[in-house]
């Protein structure tokens, strides 16, 4: 299987951002967004910094910040890092708050749950909530 990638909108208190052919790693837990783009949508933060590892091994210094994402139409919140040199990658924390992920014997995203859809658990009961925005189908 390849590369997987996809389009996706990032938005912060500012401005909406699409983005084009993102890169999708499963091997990333965040999203990863040059500084400018968190800057140019008003991304809240920056929250304190936090140190993570690379897939190379390196750990850089990250600056932790919270945007909304769309990607197939649905939309969450999610946490985006930035460091030096970042590259843009959409991460598994990204692709579980809006419902999907990766089919490794298709290579495409499928979702999880009905589009817009959210569930948790307490006290061993599951409650149902809506996304920011998305189909209630």
């Amino acid at each position: 299987m390849g590369h997987l990638h996809t389009d996706m909108t990032v938005r912060g208190s500012k401005a909406a951002v699409e983005l084009k052919n993102v890169l999708i790693d499963t091997g990333a837990t965040y999203t990863v967004l040059p500084e400018e783009i968190l800057e140019q949508v008003g991304a809240w933060g920056p929250m304190p910094d936090v140190e993570v590892t690379l897939g190379n091994g390196q750990s850089v210094k990250a600056q932790v910040y919270g945007v909304a994402i769309t990607i197939e139409e649905v939309e969450a919140p999610a946490i985006s890092i930035t460091f030096d040199g970042a590259q843009t990658v959409i991460g598994v924390e990204t692709l579980e708050s809006i419902g999907l992920k990766l089919d490794p014997t298709t290579g495409k995203l499928e979702f999880t749950r009905p589009k817009g859809r959210a569930y948790s658990i307490k006290g061993g009961h599951v409650h149902e909530s809506f996304l920011l925005t998305g189909e209630s189908g």
